[in-house]
């Protein structure tokens, strides 16, 4: 009853910011602009987010094998799109790394490296979306006519981006952390999260695989944060990319918060804000970003193909019912 509740909440919550940015800026506006959408730089888009998937498999491929795990690529492909699918039509942008979760649990038997490895995957992607968001500030602000109002998210950034880093891969940093979930979880919930911590502080430790990583996927974030650029040009915008490195790690982070669908809504609204803020129109950027989400909801179809024609699991290996 309170999972059904949570849902219809959140549902609520969508189409109410759906409707007020419809309200605010008129469903024939934005129809017509789709309309007049240009579809090489759609179909240019379509094609980075694609090879974006294809990387962010490797990524997580590479972190399974440092965790001793054994998985084909192909394997963990397969699993990757089905998470990706569920996360586009789930709760918030995270729905669907149960399911991943789960599709490791029972490939590997191990609970501890699929959470883990899941874990470290998403925490990667925030940390190099925000390092990059870092990094093309002091560009923005020497170079472009940047409000100063930016500050204080880009401050929001660089003091998150620390924190987290620095309690995952410093044990002495990580303690008072560590003393304080002891307190306030059950022992066997707060000794289960001591060995999913040891595991990628131990990470943190194999320097040639967490270079590999990091590489991997600061590709991937650019590609992601690229195909928004990509979009607005499609929209017949010339908006500066940096913009988009600046303020897309803070629309995702928005849009990954656990009240929406899919982070439906939020997303429109914190980029209208956000882009506002250079000059682009209200219209403009709800367009683009419903546009974004539809890119992520067409590519990832493949996901819920996966998951609809596989028959079962079994050891971690997908076996067909006999005819």
């Amino acid at each position: 009853m309170k999972k059904t509740f949570s849902l219809l909440l959140k549902i609520v919550i969508s189409t109410g910011l759906i409707a007020l940015l419809l309200k605010r800026i008129g469903p024939d506006y934005i129809l017509s602009t789709l309309e007049n959408a240009n579809w090489i730089w759609i179909t240019a888009a379509l094609v980075l987010f694609t090879v974006s998937y294809f990387l962010g498999s490797l990524q997580w491929w590479t972190l399974l094998k440092a965790e001793g795990v054994r998985i084909p690529f192909r394997k963990t492909l397969q699993f990757y799109y089905v998470g990706l699918f569920f996360n586009n039509l789930f709760i918030s942008n995270l729905g669907g790394d149960v399911f991943r979760m789960v599709d490791i649990r029972r490939y590997s038997e191990d609970g501890a490296a699929a959470v883990s490895t899941v874990f470290l995957d998403r925490v990667m992607g925030l940390l190099l979306m925000s390092g990059l968001a870092v990094l093309s500030s002091p560009f923005l602000l020497i170079h472009q006519s940047t409000d100063l109002k930016f500050l204080p998210f880009l401050f929001v950034l660089i003091a998150g981006w620390t924190i987290v880093l620095f309690t995952l891969f410093s044990k002495r940093f990580a303690r008072p952390f560590i003393w304080l979930v002891t307190r306030i979880t059950p022992e066997k919930l707060h000794l289960k999260g001591r060995e999913i911590y040891n595991r990628i502080y131990s990470f943190g430790r194999q320097k040639s695989c967490f270079i590999r990583v990091f590489l991997i996927s600061l590709c991937v974030q650019s590609a992601r944060i690229l195909t928004h650029y990509l979009l607005s040009r499609s929209l017949g915008l010339h908006v500066s990319p940096l913009y988009f490195f600046l303020f897309i790690p803070i629309v995702a982070i928005i849009a990954s918060l656990p009240v929406s669908i899919g982070g439906l809504g939020l997303r429109e609204q914190s980029a209208v804000i956000l882009f506002g803020a250079v000059g682009m129109a209200a219209s403009d950027a709800t367009v683009m970003e419903f546009l974004a989400y539809l890119v992520a909801i067409v590519t990832s179809i493949p996901g819920g193909l996966l998951f609809i024609g596989r028959n079962k699991i079994q050891s971690g290996l997908v076996e067909s019912s006999p005819a």
